[in-house]
C-alpha cells in the first residue's frame, strides 16, 4: 500500500504541521506533571479538522495521521477520540471528549479537561455530558490530566443503540498507535540531538557504536508502528487495529528504556521535555489490556 500524500491529504498535513510547529514552540519548563492546551484544541476545532475523518479524500488516513503529528508535541490535548470517534459515533457531544473503557469508576486520562464521557460496556457505547463537580481530579505521574467521576451511576447516561462497541475499540487501537509511534518518534528526536551534541571521552556520544545500533533500532521499531496505524486506519479492518495497538504498545517499554538511558538525568529534568513523551507512552502501553490482549484478538481474527 503506497502511503505517500498527495492532494488534499498532502495539503491536510501540510497545514497540521504547521499548527504543531507553532504549538511546539509554546512549551516552557514547569513543576506540573502534564501540560494541557486548550489553545491547539481551540484552532482544531474552528478549523473544522477534528471532522476530517467525513471528509472525502482524507477520511480514517488523514484523522490517523492528525494525531500522530500532534502527538509529537511536548504538550497535550485531547486528539484520538475526537478525531476518530465523535465525528462517527456522537458529532453533537461537546468535546474535550473521555473516553471510560469498562467500569466507569476506574482513572481516566482528560476527564480533569473534559465536557463529555463516552463509556464502552458490555458490547455496547454509551455517552454523557459532564457538569462542574461530576470530575475529581487526580494526582498521577502520567503526563495527562488524570481524574475520576464522582458518581458515575447518577450521570444521565444515553445508549448509542447504532453504535458498535467493537467498531469504537478498533478506531481506539488506531488511536492509540498514532499517540505511541507520535510520542516516541519525538523522544527519539530529542536523544539523538543530545547524542550527537554530548561529547565524551572527547568525542559525541553519537559517534559510539553501541549507541548507533540502539537507536537506530528504535527508529525502524517506531517507523514500524507508525505505517502499520497508517494501514489500520486505510484499511479499517479489525485484524490491521489490533496488529498496529499491539505492536506499538510492544515496543513502548524497551525504547522508553533506551531513551532515557542515553538522554541521562536530563530527560527526567523540568527543563527538558522526554519525561513528557515516555510517562504518557507510559500510560497508552497498558491501554486496552496491552500488547497481550491486541495479539490474542489478532489470533481471535485471523484463526477464528
Amino acid at each position: 500500500m503506497n502511503f505517500e500524500p498527495d492532494g488534499d491529504l498532502a495539503l491536510f498535513l501540510d497545514a497540521i504541521q504547521h499548527i504543531a510547529a507553532r504549538h511546539g514552540t509554546q512549551w516552557i519548563p514547569t513543576r506540573e506533571r502534564h501540560l494541557y492546551t486548550h489553545a491547539l484544541e481551540r484552532e482544531l476545532e474552528d478549523s473544522g479538522f477534528f471532522g476530517c475523518i467525513l471528509e472525502e479524500g482524507l477520511g480514517r488516513v488523514a484523522a490517523a495521521a492528525m494525531v500522530y503529528e500532534l502527538s509529537r508535541l511536548p504538550v497535550c490535548a485531547e486528539l484520538a477520540a475526537s478525531a476518530l470517534i465523535r465525528p462517527l459515533i456522537c458529532p453533537d457531544l461537546p468535546r474535550p471528549l473521555a473516553v471510560v473503557w469498562g467500569d466507569p469508576a476506574r482513572p481516566t486520562r482528560f476527564l480533569p479537561v473534559a465536557r463529555s464521557v463516552l463509556r464502552v460496556h458490555d458490547g455496547g457505547v454509551s455517552v454523557a455530558e459532564l457538569a462542574e463537580g461530576d470530575v475529581a481530579s487526580q494526582e498521577s505521574a502520567f503526563a495527562y490530566p488524570m481524574g475520576v467521576l464522582r458518581h458515575p451511576h447518577d450521570l444521565a447516561w444515553t445508549r448509542m443503540q447504532a453504535a458498535d462497541a467493537a467498531r469504537v475499540a478498533d478506531l481506539w487501537r488506531v488511536g492509540l498507535a498514532a499517540e505511541i509511534s507520535g510520542c516516541l518518534q519525538s523522544g527519539l528526536d530529542a536523544v539523538v540531538a543530545h547524542v550527537t551534541e554530548r561529547r565524551q571521552f572527547g568525542r559525541p556520544l553519537g559517534s559510539f557504536q553501541g549507541i548507533q545500533h540502539r537507536l537506530a533500532t528504535a527508529a525502524s521499531a517506531i517507523q514500524g508502528a507508525r505505517w502499520l496505524m497508517l494501514r489500520a486506519a486505510d484499511t479499517g479492518a479489525p485484524l490491521d487495529a489490533s496488529t498496529a495497538a499491539g505492536y506499538a504498545q510492544g515496543i513502548a517499554t524497551r525504547i522508553s528504556y533506551d531513551l532515557h538511558q542515553f538522554m541521562g538525568a536530563m530527560g527526567l529534568t523540568l527543563e527538558h521535555p522526554l519525561h513528557r513523551w515516555t510517562y504518557r507512552v507510559k500510560l497508552l502501553r497498558s491501554d486496552l489490556g496491552g500488547a497481550e490482549m491486541q495479539f490474542r484478538a489478532v489470533a481471535d481474527t485471523a484463526w477464528a
